[in-house]
């Protein structure tokens, strides 16, 4: 069963072709995201969390986005989370099919998690809610009317040590992932877009809590209001601190 889910990740990655003929255009290009990710036990069964991602294009020449992500998890069994919290994003206009102004947008999110092993891997599954304000930056630094949505969001992640650990040491991870996005209901079609993301890397230990992670990422854009599909081939580096339970 885990070689059909493993096929079925990267078969997601060709959702792209699969979009209407002309007059839809496809455009590539190059990404660079640089992401901490923190996730710190304060009780036996909840712990704090924070991601903050720096997203550029090219090999980081040109804003795309900035998003600060805080919130809370909690441990209802082993390997089954739920969490929530709240996420700060500023848009750029970016690529060859830029937006016409920057956004910036506040977000609520709630999700639950599922950890389970099979046949040799570690899976991760997520599925996460958003509510989302999306404002466009007006001349002057002034916002202009929040339009609304909400968005449901999937992720499935494989993982494996390469080889057994060192004595006393940690092990490289090599990892693949795939995580889909359906926006529901939006006030403004012209924030309106599917989304897919689908990667693999490896996962260097520095000690027992983080690690350093090194990955490719296709993430595709389906951006109806301008009939194009936004392909941007990325380069993700992680730092990732998960605290010891």
């Amino acid at each position: 069963m885990h070689r059909r889910l493993l096929v079925l990740l990267f078969a997601l990655a060709s959702v792209p072709t699969l979009g209407p003929a002309q007059p839809w255009r496809t455009v590539h290009q190059p990404a660079t995201w640089v992401n901490v990710l923190v996730d710190e036990p304060i009780a036996a069964r909840a712990a704090l969390w924070f991601d903050g991602h720096w997203r550029r294009m090219g090999l980081g020449a040109e804003p795309q986005q900035v998003l600060l992500r805080p919130g809370a998890q909690f441990t209802l069994r082993p390997g089954l989370r739920v969490g929530a919290g709240y996420a700060f994003v500023a848009t750029a206009p970016y690529g060859k099919e830029p937006i016409a102004n920057p956004t910036r947008e506040h977000r609520g999110w709630q999700q639950v998690s599922l950890a389970h092993r099979a046949k040799g891997l570690d899976f991760s599954h997520r599925l996460r809610w958003e509510q989302r304000w999306i404002a466009p930056l007006l001349l002057g630094d002034s916002l202009g009317p929040a339009a609304y949505q909400q968005r449901a969001r999937y992720s499935v992640r494989a993982q494996r040590p390469l080889r057994p650990p060192p004595p006393g040491g940690h092990a490289v991870l090599a990892f693949v992932w795939n995580e889909y996005f359906l926006p529901v209901g939006h006030s403004d079609a012209r924030l309106r877009r599917l989304q897919n993301r689908v990667g693999a890397g490896l996962g260097f230990p520095l000690d027992a809590e983080r690690r350093v992670e090194v990955g490719y990422m296709g993430q595709w854009n389906r951006v109806t209001p301008r009939q194009t599909h936004e392909i941007n081939h990325t380069l993700v580096l992680s730092l990732v601190r998960t605290g010891v339970r």
